[in-house]
Order: structure tokens, then C-alpha cells, then sequence
């Protein structure tokens, strides 16, 4: 199993760092790690030049995370994609305890982990980890893409909530690993804070697509299958 990283990067040049060195340091390495620099204006993606052909860096202008994620996603030569925003960090032991999972039952298309909350400022956050499905605590096998679709480009602002309603609807087939493979870091800059607003806005749309589509599936007499775990979650 060959596993591709790919990680957006938007104006997040004080942690894309310390975000790299985490998916370096996993006990079960990446095959590849590609980061797409969806326009950034802070010099972010300049910091991973010394990180060599260990980092593939692709630029582009400014688009959108869907955008820079499916450019990712075109790029990538594994067979399971895994994907970290460049604000945020991974358990060590991540990739190696969901890849056991994939190559255990090959009729999952992918494998989530518990994402845990942590704030640098001191500020008050929820102490238990995250149960709901998140992005960054996914290992997905790249055939999901093919069948359900890469990410919706118009949506600006979220990406994975509209994607994994519809998938959910069309049979992805996903395991909750009981342990914490992710960290999401809380800061003022957070996409969830400062487009709390647009970001809700896009997700009820998505869902609301995802709706439509199971009644559609309902009365043509397909199967749809029950979404497994909560709703997703944005940055």
C-alpha cells in the first residue's frame, strides 16, 4: 500500500513547519507528501524548501481548499490519500495504525480516528476527543474519488462536508478508529472562526444536495446506505 499526504496551504506560514515534521515523523512513513500552496501571500510554502524531494510543492492562484485538494488528489500516485491542513499536527502513529485497518477489510473505502482540540492561546476547549468524522483523521483509498467524485470547486470555503454527504449516500463504507490519530490547533485564524458564517452556509447547502439526492435514490429503488459517524467537520 503506497500512501500520498496531501496538504492545502493558505496563509498558515507560522505552523506548515511543525505540520510537515509530524507526517515526517510517523512510525509508518508517507510514500509521498504533497503540499499545493493555493495562493498564499505569507511566503509559507518558501519554508518547506529545505525539506527537498521529501516535500512536493505545487502553486497555484488563490481558489479555494476544494481546489487545492483535488489538485492534490490529481497529483498523487499512492493508492490511499491522507490529508492534513497545514495548521494542524498528526499522532506518530497515525498512518500506521489505520493502514492495518485497510489492509485488514478491503471493503472499506476508509478508516477515521478521534481528532483532539488543542488551543495555544490558554484558551478553554473541550478536553475529549472528537468522535465526529474530520478530514484530517481520514486515510481514504484513492478508488473512493473515482466513485463518488472529487471535491465540489464552487464551495469556497468548505469542502468535506458536501463531499462526504453525497458519498455517504452512494455507499462509502468508513471505520471509526477508537484512538486519537490527529490534532486540530484552535487560533484566530481558523477558517471556523473568521467564516464561521460562509462555512455554515456551504455545509447546509452540501447537505441539502445530499438529501435530494437519497430521495432521488429512494424513489428509483437504489440502495443508499446509513452515514456512518456524525457529521463532518470543517477547520
Amino acid at each position: 500500500m503506497k500512501i500520498s499526504v496531501i496538504m492545502p496551504l493558505y496563509n498558515t506560514r507560522a505552523y506548515v513547519v511543525e505540520a510537515i515534521d509530524s507526517i515526517l515523523a510517523q512510525t509508518r512513513p508517507a510514500d509521498e507528501i504533497i503540499v499545493v500552496d493555493d495562493g498564499s501571500t505569507d511566503g509559507g510554502s518558501e519554508l518547506l524548501a529545505g525539506y527537498g524531494s521529501r516535500v512536493c510543492v505545487i502553486r497555484q492562484a488563490h481558489a479555494g481548499g476544494a481546489t487545492a485538494l483535488n489538485t492534490g488528489i490529481a497529483q498523487a500516485t499512492g493508492d490511499t490519500i491522507a490529508f492534513l491542513d497545514a495548521d494542524d499536527l498528526w499522532a506518530r502513529d497515525k498512518l500506521e495504525r489505520q493502514q492495518s485497518i485497510l489492509l485488514a477489510n478491503e471493503a472499506l473505502d476508509g478508516v477515521f480516528g478521534l481528532v483532539q482540540q488543542f488551543d495555544e492561546r490558554g484558551a478553554g476547549i473541550s478536553c475529549e476527543p472528537q468522535r465526529g468524522v474530520s478530514r484530517i483523521g481520514l486515510l481514504i483509498r484513492c478508488a473512493a474519488f473515482d466513485r463518488f467524485g472529487l471535491f465540489d470547486a464552487s464551495m469556497r470555503v468548505v469542502e468535506f462536508v458536501p463531499w462526504y454527504a453525497r458519498a455517504s449516500v452512494l455507499g462509502l463504507m468508513t471505520e471509526m478508529l477508537d484512538h486519537v490519530v490527529a490534532y486540530r490547533r484552535i487560533h484566530a485564524s481558523n477558517s471556523g472562526i473568521v467564516r464561521r458564517d460562509q462555512q455554515q452556509h456551504q455545509s447546509l447547502i452540501g447537505l441539502e444536495k445530499a438529501l435530494d439526492l437519497r430521495r432521488q435514490r429512494r424513489a428509483a429503488g437504489s440502495p443508499v446506505l446509513p452515514s456512518a459517524g456524525r457529521l463532518p467537520s470543517e477547520d
